[in-house]
């Protein structure tokens, strides 16, 4: 046995020219302990350069073997089709409002420790396994074990539910950059001056009663919103246009649609700190509140914001991965990306918060009084923006770049669905245009009951069970196949060949240990809460003009009918049973074999 004093690694062999490293062979025979000469060591470096070199002839014939597969045109086109895919509309509507409620500053603590040690070493996790396998995620874990095959298509039902409701933000956000363009904005000002509802709040009262012409519930479907019904289909088109050659047309896309956002945010940046009330909006973002960090609900709220906004769990960074070269640093990759996309939230929350704060200014109206999510973007911001100079343009910055957000997101997904199913013949035969054609017409088509006027309480039925529950089982999954089935220190061998660095202990403690940890843990905490408390939507009660209400009570929050959470249930199901049916199917079909092999021998 050969010890290295600088790095502590011991190695066995019976013959020193021939040292190999501990994990590269099989122990044969303990022979003595020395310490490693200058000699030995460069007999054993040449001896282990030797063991890669084999691994790279192995991997250049399987390569030999494999279908071509789709390449990115340069790996500046990869990075901005994964920021765009982890870059949302999340980052500024979502963000900004969990910070401002769970302590401000504070709250960037638990967000940053959550980065560490459950977002990042997944989005490097789902890269390394997809650059070292070459193929979909489909693929990749039935070749781990045909037990593990129901994580591939619980991905793909994942990344299909969400690609089903998701382009309706894209749809919102692109029919409010058509009233953009009006003078004076639609929201700015009622048409009937004497309409008290509308007095009191005109975005809010054009939100419900003019753009969405809201039931008062979801069991009323109501008719198609024209308005909404023709920049859905539009939106469909774009999409398809930027999709149809696979990543050959989406990575050149990317150079836009990931780009142009941050350039309109700049500029909102450099406008929104210069209005009045700015610094007392962001002042409230900001303000630590450091007894809110002993509070577990804002550590969970910390986690599952990393862990949703990063966009693991849907197969779709793993099918990026595997569309890079082996030989790729994908752990840099993995960094810079996580990095600009929690910076990109940070900034974004400066944005948004700086405009509140000039909103305070002008009406009144308090910083703290804003819901995350449509509310927001959709009223908050409007109604800032209405009062600034030149407001069409800053309406028509924000929701441009609100546009390209959502439809870079749709990309990623989109190519989740169809990706995977490209590893096998029979789609093989089908081409990537008919295919994604096929795709997109079935998701437009499972979308239309959200374009019509009960379409915003649909998305929040769909938003509020089709993702986010599926994604932390399949995220436990991915972590323990990994590094108990696929064998951890293989995993870390594979991407030391890929990188040329072996991971180190943190990493590996974190796929082992801390990141399925903290999954399950966030997992056991939803579903006790979902238990406790059936979901709920916020339903529009309306206004009587006559006797006007306040603002406040135009909505209320009421559970979902039965039939709703029945809908709600099999959409969480859905993506999860596939798991445990198809392991237990490969078992009992191995156990089957052996049994017929034993009867006939």
């Amino acid at each position: 046995v050969v010890s290295t004093q600088s790095t502590g690694h011991y190695y066995i062999t019976n013959n020193l020219s021939e040292a190999m490293p501990l994990n590269s062979i099989q122990p044969v025979e303990w022979v003595w302990w020395k310490r490693e000469t200058k000699e030995e060591k460069e007999k054993r470096l040449s001896a282990y350069q030797r063991h890669q070199a084999k691994l790279e002839r192995q991997d250049t014939h399987k390569e030999e073997e494999r279908e071509p597969r789709e390449r990115w045109g340069n790996h500046i086109e990869f990075l901005l089709a994964s920021i765009g895919l982890a870059v949302g509309t999340g980052n500024v509507w979502r963000f900004p409002y969990l910070a401002q409620k769970n302590g401000g500053g504070a709250f960037l603590l638990p967000y940053a420790v959550m980065l560490l040690v459950e977002g990042l070493p997944l989005f490097y996790l789902e890269l390394a396994l997809g650059q070292r396998m070459q193929k979909g995620f489909l693929k990749i874990w039935s070749n781990i074990r045909p037990y593990f095959t129901g994580i591939g298509v619980g991905q793909i039902i994942v990344s299909f539910q969400m690609t089903a409701y998701f382009p309706m933000v894209m749809t919102w956000c692109m029919y409010y950059f058509y009233l953009s363009f009006s003078n004076p904005l639609p929201w700015s000002q009622c048409k009937d001056l004497n309409n008290t509802c509308c007095n009191l709040d005109s975005a809010a009262y054009m939100w419900f009663e003019s753009n969405l012409q809201a039931t008062n519930s979801i069991e009323d479907t109501g008719e198609f919103v024209p308005g909404i019904l023709i920049c859905w289909f539009i939106g469909w088109v774009v999409t398809y246009l930027c999709l149809f050659k696979g990543i050959e047309s989406s990575g050149k896309a990317a150079y836009f649609t990931a780009t142009f956002p941050y350039v309109v945010l700049f500029c909102l940046f450099i406008r929104g700190v210069t209005l009045e009330g700015a610094g007392n909006g962001v002042k409230v973002l900001f303000t630590p509140d450091m007894a809110r960090l002993l509070d577990p609900i804002v550590w969970m709220d910390a986690a599952g914001q990393i862990f949703y906004s990063l966009s693991v769990g849907f197969g779709a960074l793993i099918c990026f991965g595997s569309y890079n070269p082996v030989k790729n640093n994908c752990a840099r990759d993995a960094a810079i990306i996580s990095v600009i996309n929690c910076g990109t939230s940070v900034f974004a929350g400066i944005v948004v918060y700086s405009v509140l704060g000039f909103r305070e200014a002008m009406l009144d109206i308090p910083v703290k009084d804003v819901q995350g999510g449509p509310g927001l973007a959709f009223i908050a911001y409007p109604t800032a923006v209405a009062q600034m100079p030149l407001p069409q343009l800053w309406a028509a910055a924000f929701f441009f770049m609100m546009v390209l957000l959502a439809i870079d997101s749709e990309f990623g997904t989109i190519e989740a669905c169809i990706g995977p199913l490209q590893d096998y013949p029979f789609f093989q035969r089908v081409r990537k245009e008919v295919l994604c054609l096929i795709m997109c017409v079935i998701l437009c088509l499972l979308g239309l009951p959200m374009c019509t006027q009960s379409g915003l309480y649909i998305f929040v039925l769909w938003d509020t069970f089709s993702v986010s529950l599926p994604l932390l089982f399949i995220g436990i999954a991915e972590c323990v196949v990994v590094a108990w089935f696929y064998d951890l220190e293989k995993f870390a061998e594979d991407i030391e060949y890929m990188t040329g660095s072996h991971p180190n202990i943190y990493w590996k403690i974190c796929w082992k240990y801390i990141s399925p940890t903290l999954i399950t843990v966030i997992l056991v905490a939803s579903l006790i809460k979902q238990c406790m408390n059936p979901a709920e939507y916020t339903k529009y009660l309306g206004c009587d003009p006559l006797n006007p209400t306040p603002v406040e009570d135009w909505s209320t929050d009421t559970p979902f009918p039965w039939w709703a959470q029945l809908i709600g249930a099999a959409m969480v199901m859905f993506p999860v049973l596939p798991m445990p049916i198809l392991a237990t199917w490969h078992f009992a079909k191995k156990k089957l074999f052996k049994n017929s092999d034993e009867l006939v021998a």
